[in-house]
């Protein structure tokens, strides 16, 4: 379509905007918004950009995102570390619809588990019975992590973990999950984006299980 796919609007916002807008009021101390080498940002709305939020997060150049998922991980991974971070939570630009309150409810979770001195790996969402982004992903997994290639995330390591100590956090809002491709953008916000733009997006956690 010509358009860097974040930078398409949904209500009065851009795609991209939306997701990041979500970590920055969340409880996350600080986000890393990992980008191609020529991003140019244009997909990030004025909103963010205002110094309360602009102190919030940090734009991180990745010039191999191109190559796949890994490469822009492991990019964000490296800030975290040298920020010594305790762990990172792993969101997609291209979920618009994820809330605030889905990123707070992984660090709740986490938080809750290891005060009581026991070792956590991860807290996923699921949905459909998958785990997919957001996930919180701890420290104890950063060497893991690193070694991943090509277009592989963190949802691999997990599958190829399974001794892992994991928390999942059942949702049940098809749309949070919405990964949005570009081709496919205009028809569904025709279909689907403004017939409800005052619809309830929000996403019900309905239970917890260990893994």
């Amino acid at each position: 379509m010509g358009t860097h796919k974040l930078s398409l609007p949904i209500r009065d916002r851009t795609i991209g905007s939306l997701s990041l807008y979500a970590a920055v009021t969340s409880e996350l101390d600080h986000i890393f918004v990992i980008t191609r080498g020529d991003d140019t940002l244009d997909w990030i709305d004025w909103v963010l950009r205002m110094k309360a939020l602009k102190n919030r997060w940090t734009i991180v150049r990745c010039c191999e995102a191109e190559k796949g998922q890994s490469f822009s991980l492991k990019a964000g991974l490296s800030r975290a570390k040298e920020e010594k971070a305790d762990g990172v939570v792993v969101l997609l630009a291209d979920q618009p619809f994820i809330r605030t309150e889905m990123i707070n409810e992984l660090i709740f979770q986490y938080e809750q588990y290891v005060s009581n001195h026991k070792k956590l790996d991860f807290v996923a969402a699921m949905f459909g019975n998958l785990l997919r982004p957001p996930v919180l992903l701890s420290k104890n997994l950063f060497l893991k992590l690193i070694t991943l290639t090509g277009d592989a995330g963190a949802q691999g390591i997990i599958r190829q973990n399974p001794d892992l100590n994991g928390i999942s956090i059942i949702y049940e809002d098809r749309k949070a999950f919405l990964i949005l491709i570009q081709r496919k953008i205009t028809n569904w916000r025709e279909k689907e984006g403004y017939k409800n733009e005052h619809e309830d997006t929000g996403c019900k956690s309905l239970d917890s299980n260990r893994h």
